[in-house]
């Protein structure tokens, strides 16, 4: 065994600070990390430097332990197990985080103190059930809440990652995770946007909608035309935007901005001339910095000012607030509107996605690379939905089945889920 170990400090959620570290194995490689349970350097040193003495610096992994222990540090961003995924695929900070507070708030308080040998199929299940009523404690009073299904099985999606883990490790030969199935989705689906709701919320004068706020009436008009994500949108830069289409390449979030897309492959979107032109009046101000931005482009603005606009502005057209939420109507929801209109005007799966970037377990990842033709047919359709353009076929304006590009002969769904 080598003697290499490095020494980080780790916060954690109740503001606690204590050393973990890292060991080099006798091959070299990384492993960890693990605890030294102080919050002094020296004390940490010192912890190390005994379990070289005794030859246990790595811990022997046949030693049975218990699920909070295998839990610690397991979610980090230069973990063992992050650093195997991220070393077969990309593994994202948005991912990390959602998995970690989902471990130290539903899983080790209910497995915590169990030796991970000792977790069963019916433990499991048990746990899984409980969602349907689970005791917190909330301000030192107990309290049950009801999560619903889908909440529960990202919880287990994330149990059943970790103890695949343990069972790769050599903690558990079988997985007890395996043999439980999910539970019934009980996802709630959204009342999508109707044209003519989306023509009266983005009338040419846009002020007798949206008052003074016009970056929040530009940037839902690029998502009512592109489907694009909230974060793609906050991200979207001057530098981005040319004469007939914009480069969707980056996204802005809690984590800052990152140079890449949800999927990790960009995109370039045909756009009509009219949303060209408010990007570019946007980028007289801000230059090639952030376009959705009030400090010249040095940061966008915050996603809340963006839904809070659409919801103003939708009440401003008769929607009211119980509609709302009843409809579940928020800016994600441009996405199941453009994904839903462009599939019935006739556009086939893959130009769908090359415009919205849109993975489901029914669609593939395959991108579809746009000809001089087809940006044309797909500015023609967003004309359509703007209200701006004119069906080739002579029907109203409430048709959209007037385009000509490649159809497909099944029947069009309009139910696609956005994501």
């Amino acid at each position: 065994m080598r003697n290499d170990y490095t020494l980080f400090l780790r916060k954690y959620p109740n503001g606690k600070l204590v050393y973990f570290y890292y060991a080099r194995d006798e091959n070299g490689a990384r492993r960890g990390p693990w605890t030294t349970k102080t919050k002094s350097k020296t004390e940490a040193r010192n912890y190390c430097n005994k379990l070289i003495k005794k030859g246990t610096l790595i811990p022997d992994r046949t030693k049975v332990i218990t699920f909070a222990e295998f839990a610690d540090g397991y979610w980090d961003r230069e973990s063992e197990y992050v650093q195997y995924r991220n070393s077969r695929t990309d593994i994202s900070q948005s991912y990390i985080e959602g998995c970690r507070c989902i471990t130290q708030n539903q899983i080790v308080p209910f497995f915590g103190n169990t030796p991970i040998d000792k977790i069963t199929t019916e433990g499991v299940n048990k746990w899984l059930l409980g969602f349907r009523q689970r005791e917190v404690i909330e301000n030192g009073e107990k309290k049950v809440i009801c999560y619903k299904n889908t909440y529960a099985n990202t919880a287990f999606k994330a149990l059943r990652v970790m103890m695949g883990e343990a069972v790769r490790r050599g903690h558990i030969k079988t997985n007890p995770c395996t043999a439980v199935p999910y539970l019934k989705d009980d996802h709630r689906e959204i009342e999508i946007f109707s044209v003519d709701e989306v023509r009266r919320l983005f009338p040419e004068n846009y002020q007798t909608v949206w008052g003074k706020k016009e970056i929040a009436f530009a940037a839902n008009k690029l998502a009512s035309l592109t489907g694009m994500r909230s974060g793609e949108i906050l991200g979207l830069k001057g530098e981005c935007v040319f004469d007939n289409y914009i480069l969707v390449c980056g996204q802005f979030g809690r984590f800052g901005y990152l140079p890449h897309t949800k999927t990790k492959q960009n995109r370039n979107i045909p756009l009509v001339p009219e949303m060209i032109d408010l990007l570019r009046k946007l980028a007289e101000r801000n230059g090639k910095g952030f376009l959705f931005s009030l400090n010249g482009g040095a940061t966008p603005i915050c996603h809340t000012v963006l839904t809070y606009g659409l919801h103003e502005a939708l009440q401003k057209i008769g929607i009211t607030k119980e509609e709302i939420k009843k409809r579940r109507l928020s800016l994600h929801g441009w996405r199941h509107f453009v994904n839903t209109e462009l599939v019935r005007q006739g556009f086939t799966v893959p130009q769908v996605q090359s415009i919205t970037g849109h993975t489901t377990l029914s669609m593939t990842e395959r991108y579809n690379h746009l000809d001089g033709r087809q940006i044309d047919n797909i500015i023609e359709a967003q004309a359509l939905i703007a209200g701006t353009g004119k069906p080739d076929d002579g029907k109203p304006d409430g048709d959209f089945k007037g385009l000509t590009l490649v159809k497909t002969n099944r029947k069009a769904d309009t139910t696609s889920k956005g994501a």
